[in-house]
């Protein structure tokens, strides 16, 4: 693997919007990183920042709407039955 290859991957998994299987660690044997390289991974680096805030800001507002459901005063029971039908 190359330091290039590295950065395509990473880029690849900002487009795709998705979150890597595993968690990610530095390949031991890149040694470092190329100069004409480093403003890509720079480029890299705060476009995952700017995901980090986003998916905190989400994940905020998520906590907001559970905590706002949680307030609702339960008048009834849970529903003893299913209507399956629709």
């Amino acid at each position: 693997m190359t330091w290039s290859d590295l950065l395509d991957g990473l880029e690849a998994e900002l487009a795709a919007d998705t979150s890597p299987a595993q968690p990610w660690h530095a390949p031991a044997n890149l040694g470092p990183i190329p100069a004409h390289l480093e403003d890509r991974a720079r480029a890299i680096l705060r476009a995952q920042a700017d995901r980090a805030r986003a998916l905190r800001a989400e994940q905020d507002a998520l906590r907001g709407h559970l905590d706002a459901l949680d307030r609702i005063p339960q008048s009834q029971p849970d529903a003893v039955y299913l209507d399956v039908d629709g």
